[in-house]
């Protein structure tokens, strides 16, 4: 699988990132190419899987809806490339199970801790649990990354890269819905910062100040 990831990264990546070009605001270096991570962005459209997989080096499982296994070829293609599927309706514990596994093994996920695509505006949505759970469970750290607006193609696009989110805290112990929601809520606020941060970078043109 991560084979056939890179060899899809690097021959369709520059394609990507042509085609929807953007500006990493912050630390790139927060994301390491290799180790267990739970990387978390907001959702505003379905172009936001390849731009991160051309945007940001390392290979890593992405958690995808299971109505995208419905295509034979969708199917067979995100498979090979490290995609696992869960069903949004439901507690999936199989998919929750199997994103833990890859953590376990030092492999790194990414995840849309909003649950779903945001096609209304391009404010977060509530955080659900599933981000919170992969990184307890995992032991692994979040590293939350931005997207300023909804992708266009040839539009520039801002990306803000945050700062580790540590959840060790809730280490080892059982993971209720009361710690769930706390540790979700941290995400959620954490995320909400960061929003904001870069709205106000890219409307306010900040870098422009620096100089």
């Amino acid at each position: 699988m991560k084979k056939f990831y890179n060899f899809i990264r690097i021959s369709l990546g520059w394609i990507i990132r042509i085609l929807y070009p953007v500006k990493i605001v912050g630390d790139k270096k927060n994301i390491p190419a290799d180790g267990k991570i739970v990387l978390i962005s907001n959702h505003l459209s379905f172009r936001d899987i390849p731009v991160l997989i051309a945007a940001f080096p390392g290979y890593r499982h992405f958690l995808a809806k299971k109505e995208f296994a419905k295509n034979k070829f969708a199917k067979w293609l995100f498979t090979k490339m490290g995609v696992f599927f869960v069903d949004r309706d439901h507690m999936d514990l199989g998919a929750i199970r199997t994103g833990i596994n890859y953590l376990k093994n030092n492999e790194g996920i990414t995840v849309f801790p909003e649950g779903t695509r945001n096609r209304q505006n391009e404010d977060l949505q509530q955080i659900k649990g599933g981000a919170a759970m992969f990184a307890i469970k995992g032991q692994a750290p979040l590293i939350p990354v931005l997207f300023q607006r909804k992708i266009r193609p040839f539009r520039r696009t801002y990306i803000y890269v945050g700062d580790r989110i540590d959840l060790s805290e809730f280490y080892g112990h059982r993971v209720g819905s009361e710690e769930l929601d706390r540790a979700s809520k941290l995400i959620g606020e954490r995320m909400e910062e960061h929003k904001e941060f870069i709205d106000d970078y890219v409307i306010n043109k900040r870098w422009k100040q620096k100089g």
